[in-house]
């Protein structure tokens, strides 16, 4: 006996759902992975486009050629200076002070003037003071007339018979002669010391150079314990210190030894105007140490000072270069580039294209700098324009430095 399937409405009409959805997002699936695979292929021609387009670029730059201005390497005096900050100090100074008591009769300068060595600065009361001469003197000669007194009595008593006199008498009278002596010797060194502090109330200029200002005025008492009462300075020459980088020390002796003698480095001075100092320094001190902290040599330097324009404990600029510097190649700053591996130039070849040149820098000076190596004399290379080159660029040379 045969059974019959009954089929149940509401899932025969979901499987049929299920079904359409699966067809539907197959569908789905099907575009969405043809539309990202034609974005793919357009992406990849548009990229060989782009590089297509930049290599023809890139060639079309290449077959351009560049606009330049030409410059030779040529010998060159480069001499740039070595700068080090100096500090202008006088060779003499001296601070004035009272060595007795008074009161000030006279202030006999005037404050910032110029003085010669003996010029009178300040006078002291001399009364006390002559007085004290004049009672040593006095005192001297009561000496003197003591001591011929004794002279006189030792020479009687010696010469009378030994029995009228006892070898006592003439022993203290022999003794009294040499007393009488050394109260002349005390007395005049008592005279000495007085015409001393009399000269003392003179007090006069020991150094030639420019004093400063007065600590006390006519009519202020005046004592030893009072320090200074100005302060004198020499202002010509000056000296000037500063300090040599162990680099340059070494520079300049190896100069010197060469050289045979020290006037091959020339010192001038930058003053705070900019402006160069008339005069040149000569060498005056070098210190025999290294100082550890800095690694610097101190040095000093003496300076004429005519017009008084190098001033105590003021700053300038020290120039230090050769008197009589050689020559070097040298090509315009403007010609230099630089990247990661280094400095190098543009040079041309026969076919009118950039050739890179790796070279090895010295010193830079007016708008030129030392080439060391990778260059030869007379080489042409880019000077203007040369932001503009690559590689193997044409070029278009508008002022050839070398006649073609």
């Amino acid at each position: 006996m045969e059974e019959e399937t009954t089929q149940t409405p509401g899932k025969g009409k979901g499987r049929m759902f299920a079904e359409t959805l699966g067809l539907l997002l197959t569908a789905a699936v099907a575009f969405v992975l043809g539309w990202f695979a034609q974005v793919l292929r357009a992406n990849s021609l548009a990229s060989r486009q782009q590089a297509e387009a930049a290599a023809a670029q890139a060639a079309a730059v290449q077959a351009r050629p560049v606009t330049v201005e030409t410059a030779r390497a040529t010998l060159r005096t480069m001499n740039p200076p070595h700068t080090a900050m100096g500090h202008v100090e006088p060779i003499e100074s001296t601070d004035l002070r009272a060595q007795i008591d008074g009161t000030i009769l006279e202030v006999a300068f005037k404050e910032g003037s110029t003085v010669q060595a003996g010029d009178l600065l300040y006078r002291i009361d001399p009364r006390v003071y002559e007085a004290r001469v004049a009672q040593a003197k006095a005192a001297l000669a009561k000496a003197k007339a003591a001591s011929e007194n004794a002279d006189r009595y030792y020479s009687r008593i010696s010469k009378v018979n030994k029995g009228s006199v006892s070898e006592a008498e003439v022993d203290q009278a022999y003794a009294t002669m040499l007393e009488s002596k050394a109260a002349i010797a005390q007395c005049e060194a008592d005279l000495t010391n007085a015409e001393i502090n009399l000269g003392y109330t003179s007090i006069t200029a020991p150094i030639s150079g420019r004093i400063g200002k007065s600590l006390l005025k006519k009519g202020d008492y005046v004592a030893p314990s009072m320090g200074s009462l100005a302060r004198i300075v020499q202002t010509n020459p000056m000296r000037v210190v500063f300090s040599v980088p162990d680099k340059d020390f070494l520079r300049g002796a190896r100069l010197m030894d060469t050289e045979g003698h020290v006037a091959t480095i020339r010192a001038q001075l930058q003053l705070a105007d900019g402006t160069i100092y008339d005069h040149d320094g000569t060498l005056d001190f070098t210190s025999n140490e290294m100082d550890s902290s800095t690694a610097s040599l101190p040095v000093r330097y003496s300076f004429p000072n005519p017009d008084q324009l190098l001033l105590s404990n003021a700053y300038v600029s020290v120039l230090l270069s050769e008197t009589e510097p050689k020559q070097t190649l040298a090509v315009p700053a403007s010609a230099v580039l630089a990247n990661a591996t280094g400095d190098y130039v543009y040079t041309i070849n026969d076919e009118g294209r950039a050739v890179r040149r790796i070279v090895s820098l010295g010193a830079h000076q007016s708008g030129f700098v030392e080439v060391l190596s990778g260059l030869q004399e007379g080489e042409e290379v880019v000077s203007d324009g040369v932001v503009n080159v690559s590689d193997n660029s044409l070029l278009k040379v508008v002022n050839p430095a070398v006649a073609q």
